[in-house]
């Protein structure tokens, strides 16, 4: 009786998505700019590396071994990235990359205080620009 009143048209409307190819455009061009991001990010810090004189600076290029470089030209240990993968002590380990970011641009000769922009979306780009080849 309850199932003659339930109607089960409309859930099956609800449950559809969109047609498949404006789903396909729009992550192919996510994918497109993620990896457009990466390469301009990773190229960035390869010449801050390099302005270091880090001897590895092509870890930048490589997913894991970047946060290594990272704290190790940062003066800090870099067996903390074992500590970004376990749960609440990541929230450490990530204030220590940080700290490391911070040591690395009191070496570039930078203000720190500009790696605040660093959270405003496309200004990142262009400060994380300054900060290579500034």
């Amino acid at each position: 009786m309850l199932l003659q009143i339930f109607d089960v048209s409309s859930i099956s409307l609800l449950a559809q998505s969109s047609s498949g190819s404006e789903s396909t455009a729009g992550s192919l061009i996510g994918f497109i700019i993620g990896i457009a991001g990466y390469v301009f990010g990773s190229y960035c810090f390869y010449h801050i590396y390099q302005k270091l004189g880090e001897p590895n600076a092509w870890f930048a290029w490589v997913p894991i071994l970047n946060n290594w470089i990272m704290y190790k030209a940062g003066d800090q240990s870099p067996w903390w990235i074992i500590g970004l993968f376990i749960p609440i002590v990541n929230f450490v380990a990530l204030i220590f990359l940080i700290i490391a970011f911070v040591n690395i641009l009191k070496k570039l000769g930078k203000n720190p205080w500009m790696l605040l922009l660093m959270l405003i979306p496309i200004v990142n780009f262009v400060i994380l620009y300054n900060f290579a080849f500034g």
